[in-house]
């Protein structure tokens, strides 16, 4: 079993990023593990934007409107009145994992906790976003693994490929990111900045499906901070 992938992107004003950084690692990080996330992965932008792109791992969408984590807002001063005033281009979004490369078989399978085998816990990731026209889903499903996913596969430093549909809406923050992510895993940023440039990357999935993608939007990101629950995780 895989959890949700919880995407949340940001930019954070100059002067206040060594306190947000400060803020979300020794206060907003543990805050969501003891809520009951999975994994919390703060990820910051080299190539392309927002600069946070925070990658967690949750259970369910209902977390998100547990007690817990309302609590969290209701005790974080520094949140409400310090963190949300200082951001912008602020993004939720939470995705099923409908296809992966490279995660074990062992982590695939049912369950009532899932295997740490399956984390997403790379130093660095990539990320497209995108939308595809309905009639064409199955067919980049197909695509990705048998072209775009083989190519990834014997580049060096890549370990991991995940594609991801939206899966309902964050209840403070309703995503109007779009329908689809594909997210890379890396062993260095240099390895995954080789793979390619962002326009060679879009170019790849228009040429592959011409009007049926939109949307495209790529970056990659280097781990600033990780965190795992050591309760919810199967070895």
């Amino acid at each position: 079993m895989l959890p949700l992938l919880y995407v949340v992107r940001m930019d954070v004003e100059d002067d206040y990023l060594d306190e947000f950084v400060k803020w979300y690692d020794t206060r907003h990080g543990p805050d969501l593990i003891e809520v009951g996330f999975h994994s919390c992965n703060a990820y910051h932008s080299v190539v392309g934007g927002p600069f946070i792109c925070n990658v967690y791992e949750v259970p369910d969408l209902e977390i998100f409107s547990s007690e817990a984590y309302v609590d969290v807002r209701r005790r974080d001063t520094q949140l409400v009145d310090e963190v949300l005033h200082k951001i912008s281009n602020h993004s939720n979004t939470t995705y099923t994992q409908e296809l992966t490369v490279g995660v074990p078989e062992s982590a695939l399978g049912p369950g009532s906790r899932p295997s740490r085998r399956g984390a997403v816990t790379s130093p660095v990731v990539s990320t497209l976003r995108l939308d595809i026209a309905e009639d064409a889903e199955e067919g980049f499903l197909s695509w990705y693994r048998a072209d775009e996913a083989a190519r990834q596969a014997d580049r060096p430093g890549f370990i991991a490929g995940r594609v991801g549909r939206q899966h309902g809406k964050h209840p403070l923050f309703p995503s109007s990111q779009p329908d689809w992510i594909v997210l890379s895993e890396w062993a260095t940023v240099e390895e995954a900045v080789a793979d390619s440039a962002p326009d060679a990357v879009a170019g790849r999935y228009r040429e592959a499906f011409g009007s049926d993608v939109s949307n495209l939007a790529y970056n990659v990101a280097a781990l600033s901070a990780t965190l795992l629950n050591a309760t919810n995780w199967t070895v």
